[in-house]
């Protein structure tokens, strides 16, 4: 009896300590796994609507551009010619110890009437005129700049690129490749100077082209000047925008080339440039959605011929939703140029983004 109750306890006494021991060891708790975090793009609103910060950088990035849908018609055409572009655009910026330094591209794809392709290989296919369609069918670039603070270089318009808000006027200059330097000052002044390359025989020479102008609560006034390296000769620019009234708006330009070069101003129905020209436009908003415009540009002393001539025109913008425009230009240029005046105009669609 004496041996089965010393076993008994025995027993007891293993089963309690195990249960203690039990009791008292560690429970590991495994975690369940956690997805990973979600990068969201974040906006970016240091320079303005659309720019979102590119995934894992401090870069800013805005896509735009528009789809154009336009139906030109002339005298002396035989029927509609018809334009179809798509512009896209890339904006790329950030900020450096020396300023925004920024990337812009622009890429452009024109089809003309008769034509459906994005590329042609043949230059003979003509659809509307070889000095035009030639060089504006398929996809090209039209823009490609690099800056950093007030630098900047590539592929863009030159900085002679100006001239009134109708479609009937000349203000000289076109595509070029540039080294630029811009100077904003907090008054409203500003100043560039730029290095352009118009010429295809890779000279070394480069024109130079300046610009001062100031902006103001009245308007802005600017100056241009332009030396074109391969002419030999020179051209000058002034232009004066204002405000007459809430919703009268006033535009006033002159020009002076000392002879033909890559800057001159021209008329629709000549060549060569003109030593002389000026003009003006007047622009009255119906509303926020409505505008009519109208002016005139006349040219003076054509550097070939000795010719006088002039352009007149009227535009009327209406946008029918935001970011959907329409406009409607009709404009006629008469003079010593051509035997008889002529009409020329457009009906413009363009969905902008």
């Amino acid at each position: 009896m004496k041996f089965k109750s010393l076993l008994l306890g025995s027993a007891v006494a293993v089963v309690a300590v195990s249960g203690a021991q039990a009791a008292d060891a560690p429970v590991v708790i495994y975690p369940e796994p956690v997805a990973e975090p979600m990068e969201y793009v974040r906006v970016c609103d240091v320079y303005g609507a659309g720019f979102f910060y590119i995934p894992g950088t401090e870069t800013c990035l805005k896509i735009g551009g528009y789809v154009r849908y336009q139906i030109d018609w002339a005298d002396n055409d035989d029927g509609w010619k018809k334009l179809a572009r798509g512009s896209i655009t890339l904006d790329a910026r950030t900020e450096t110890e020396y300023g925004t330094l920024g990337g812009f591209i622009e890429v452009r794809g024109d089809a003309y009437s008769g034509y459906q392709g994005i590329n042609l290989e043949d230059p003979a296919y003509d659809p509307i005129d070889s000095a035009v369609a030639s060089v504006f069918r398929g996809v090209y670039l039209q823009q490609a700049i690099i800056s950093l603070g007030g630098l900047s270089m590539g592929l863009s318009d030159t900085l002679y690129d100006a001239g009134l808000s109708g479609e009937f006027d000349s203000g000289g200059g076109d595509l070029v490749h540039f080294m630029r330097y811009t100077y904003d000052a907090a008054n409203g002044m500003y100043a560039s100077l730029a290095l352009e390359e118009a010429d295809y025989d890779y000279d070394y020479t480069p024109n130079v082209v300046a610009n001062v102008g100031l902006a103001q609560g009245w308007g802005t006034l600017n100056l241009w000047g332009a030396y074109d390296a391969t002419a030999e000769e020179f051209g000058v620019k002034a232009i004066a925008t204002m405000r007459a009234m809430d919703a009268i708006s006033l535009e006033l330009m002159g020009t002076y080339e000392s002879g033909q070069n890559f800057y001159s101003v021209s008329h629709d129905g000549s060549s060569g440039g003109y030593e002389y020209s000026a003009g003006a436009y007047a622009k009255y908003d119906f509303s926020p959605r409505a505008s009519f415009g109208l002016g005139g540009q006349y040219f003076m002393s054509n550097h070939l011929t000795g010719a006088d001539d002039y352009a007149v025109g009227a535009v009327l913008d209406y946008a029918i939703v935001k970011d959907f425009n329409t406009k409607i230009a009709v404009n006629y240029f008469d003079g010593d140029s051509v035997d008889e005046g002529y009409l020329k105009g457009f009906v413009r669609f363009q969905r902008n983004f």
